[in-house]
């Protein structure tokens, strides 16, 4: 069974490599990064870092029965951050980070785009999710950008931050995301 890599305009989206632990753990570590994901402790914890990246590793055996499946971004080579469908047996939800270094500059969205285009075009899926904190404006536009739509409010959980933080859940229909991005594509 061939393991994707997802190739866009300037990144890939590839398996992770548990060599991938210290630039992890040097990103994350970043209590910026970190506050805005609901999974990752801030200080970074090593070992916590590496469970986690081992059962990321270990999803990939079989990605297409697969619950969880993360990707980590590159660019020219270097990791940049990270992706994930969460739930994939379910309604997918996404989760992404970039470390500090690289935002502004529109790799998020580009990742997202090229990761949710292939989700669509290689599973029978309809719909996708994700769920963001309302702190984070760039991450609400990345998720609009796209076509995202606001379906509610609820709260996420912060283990950086030791509570739950307000955030919005948004949906994206296959219809929806292919048709747009198809436009997209034709005005490139």
């Amino acid at each position: 069974m061939s393991t994707p890599v997802i190739v866009s305009e300037r990144l890939v989206l590839r398996p992770p490599r548990l060599e991938d632990l210290d630039r992890c753990a040097e990103l994350l570590g970043d209590y910026e990064v970190a506050r805005m994901l609901s999974r990752v402790p801030h200080p970074y914890d090593i070992e916590r870092g590496r469970t986690s990246l081992q059962a990321s590793v270990d999803s990939w055996a079989d990605w297409k029965t697969a619950g969880d499946l993360g990707f980590q971004i590159d660019h020219e080579g270097e990791m940049i951050g990270g992706f994930a469908f969460k739930k994939l047996q379910e309604t997918p939800e996404i989760g992404y980070w970039l470390g500090r270094a690289y935002w502004g500059r529109g790799f998020m969205s580009e990742a997202v785009g090229a990761a949710v285009d292939w989700l669509f075009r290689n599973t029978d899926h309809q719909l996708v999710a994700c769920e963001t904190m309302i702190g984070n404006p760039a991450s609400l536009k990345v998720a609009a950008k796209l076509g995202f739509r606001e379906v509610a409010q609820v709260d996420c959980a912060s283990l950086s931050r030791g509570t739950t933080v307000p955030a919005i859940r948004m949906e994206l229909t296959r219809t929806d995301f292919l048709n747009g991005f198809d436009s997209r594509q034709d005005q490139a």
